[in-house]
């Protein structure tokens, strides 16, 4: 499978209107998840826990993300 359709988990089926910080942090897990396909992620990891962390100080590392439905790595980076 490429990198692109991978599958991931898709944090965006249950989001609730006002609650980036949670998305955020959630979208930092899947990114760091997701490294290993490609370097990129690794930023944007890094970015996406400090605009986490800047909402909430008390997120010091990634949300755990409940199994759900997924979707390709390819559409949740377009949706983030």
């Amino acid at each position: 499978v490429s990198c692109d359709k991978m599958n991931v988990i898709n944090i965006f089926t249950d989001h609730k209107r006002g609650n980036n910080t949670e998305i955020f942090c959630k979208a930092a897990t899947i990114a760091q998840e997701s490294e290993s396909c490609h370097r990129y992620l690794g930023g944007i990891y890094y970015n996406l826990l400090s605009l986490a962390r800047r909402s909430r100080p008390r997120h010091k590392k990634p949300c755990p993300v409940a199994a759900g439905s997924t979707t390709s790595l390819k559409n949740f980076l377009k949706e983030l």
